[in-house]
């Protein structure tokens, strides 16, 4: 009896030793794949605005399109929320409760017409850049 009782106090002390561990590395794994994440976005981006002519509104024209995948919440990863802010040139994401993770992206003048691009929940969701002629100049459209 007492062997058992050793064996689950045992047990018991190594879980609670390893969870911290186990938490920074689901966090760190998720934060690896959302900054890769945020960089395809961006390079598609510059891809745009280097090598295509933007285009009337309403006119279809070059577009990329980036496929992004947020994490379910598992032993490997935590929850997360990606989004993209165009009226301060932001990419960002959340890793579940925690404070927000930002990149400033120079030089694109990111526009989303209909408020910041947000994508929350796990699951594969589909990002539509495209080029487009705004007063003048070529802008980075962004639709979800």
């Amino acid at each position: 009896m007492i062997r058992v009782v050793l064996a689950v106090l045992l047990t018991v002390a190594l879980l609670a030793a390893v969870t911290p561990a186990v938490d920074e590395g689901r966090e760190t794994r998720t934060a690896i794949h959302l900054d890769r994440a945020t960089d395809r976005i961006e390079r598609a981006a510059r891809s745009l605005r280097a090598h295509e002519d933007p285009t009337p509104p309403g006119v279809g024209g070059a577009r990329r399109l980036v496929s992004v995948r947020l994490p379910e919440r598992s032993w490997t990863a935590v929850d997360a929320s990606l989004w993209i802010d165009g009226e301060r040139d932001l990419i960002g994401y959340r890793l579940g409760d925690g404070p927000p993770h930002r990149t400033r992206v120079r030089g694109l003048d990111l526009q989303t017409p209909d408020g910041s691009v947000v994508f929350e929940g796990s699951g594969r969701r589909r990002l539509v850049l495209s080029l487009v002629r705004s007063d003048g100049v070529g802008v980075v459209v962004t639709r979800g």
